[in-house]
């Protein structure tokens, strides 16, 4: 397993902004840190540092990246020590449910200097307001997407024959789950939902290749739009769940209810229909042999496709009013105090390591 794992715990999707947040770390967490603030606050640059110093210290961490801002964290996974520290404000807001007992706020909007602040208030509240506006815009468009998806779905459907695919599908089946059980370690849910890929103000994002590494074996599903790779892949779901296996489901960013990758931890395998499976030592299951392209309606794909980089477009806008929102309080706060905070959390988590071996 690799020491870097990067995902997406909620998306910009044709249903909203979908979240899966309660998929960061389970029930059985040692510790989760809340941390509460503001725009422009440094919780993206402490939660990176305090991942930094654990790689450094030889445990497996995960990156939760914001899927509004890819390349910024909305959480980091100390794996091995089952410890989490997150974003706790909107859009994924979070409270503890066990304050003082495994978790704790971690405040750090008393760092704002207010009088400086305060003048700015118009300024914010309309920043806030067009961020909505933004949001709404670029939802409506994927959700226009999602019916000309739909409409592609059903015509490519005439064109497959199922019944040969479902016997081919049957020896994949078959073969996936002969490979023999492993141990399995740093599991942290019995079954996980996430994303690994995200639409963004940068465009498309994908961090499937980190889930890809160092895996015993890979399937890749090359199939169509309508050809039923979701649904393949929830009969494995299926599978899993009866044998009580361990599994990370990855759905599809653009439509939320439709998988694209399972990851086994009993098998060490993972199953995907993402290409960048193609990168690595793979096995393929070519879904296309039994659809017949010819019916394409070729002009139904390039709507598809405008319709999304209008929605890519409208989420740009939100980062624009998000931007004003960083670099209006950025400069009222006090970085020495969020630095302390910092280091708190750090050497309460050396602590907690210390004890724990």
């Amino acid at each position: 397993m690799t020491k870097i794992r990067r995902m997406f715990p909620g998306g910009n999707t044709s249903r909203g902004f979908f979240p899966l947040q309660e998929n960061i770390i389970g029930e059985d967490k040692n510790f989760l840190y809340i941390l509460k603030g503001m725009p422009g606050g440094g919780k993206s640059s402490l939660m990176k540092e305090i991942a930094r110093r654990s790689l450094e210290e030889g445990y497996t961490v995960e990156y939760h990246h914001c899927p509004s801002d890819p390349t910024s964290v909305d959480a980091v996974v100390i794996v091995e020590l089952k410890i989490v520290i997150l974003d706790g404000t909107p859009p994924h807001s979070m409270d503890p449910l066990y304050p003082g007992v495994n978790e704790r706020i971690v405040d750090l909007s008393i760092f704002i200097d207010e009088e400086k602040i305060r003048i700015h208030k118009e300024k914010i509240i309309k920043a806030k307001k067009n961020n909505k506006k933004s949001y709404r815009r670029a939802f409506n468009y994927f959700k226009a997407a999602r019916s000309v998806y739909e409409e592609i779905e059903m015509t490519n459907r005439e064109f497959v024959d199922f019944k040969g695919l479902k016997d081919y599908e049957d020896k994949f089946i078959e073969e996936i789950f002969k490979k023999e059980e492993v141990e399995v370690s740093n599991s942290l849910f019995k079954i996980r939902h996430l994303f690994s890929t995200a639409y963004t103000p940068e465009g498309y994002f994908d961090y499937t290749d980190s889930l890809l590494k160092n895996i015993g074996k890979r399937y890749f599903i090359k199939g169509e739009i309508g050809t039923g790779t979701s649904e393949f892949l929830q009969r494995i779901v299926d599978i899993c769940k009866w044998k009580d296996y361990d599994i990370e489901i990855y759905y599809n960013s653009f439509i939320p209810e439709k998988i694209e990758s399972v990851f086994i931890w009993d098998l060490d395998t993972i199953i995907s229909s993402n290409p960048k499976s193609k990168e690595f030592q793979c096995e393929l299951i070519n879904f296309d042999k039994f659809f017949n392209p010819s019916n394409q309606n070729k002009d139904d794909y390039k709507i598809l496709e405008e319709l999304k980089e209008k929605g890519i477009e409208g989420l740009k806008g939100a980062k624009k009013n998000h931007f004003i929102l960083e670099e209006t309080y950025r400069p009222t706060v006090d970085f020495n105090g969020i630095d302390n905070e910092r280091e708190k959390i750090w050497n309460e988590i050396l602590d907690f390591a210390s004890k724990k071996d």
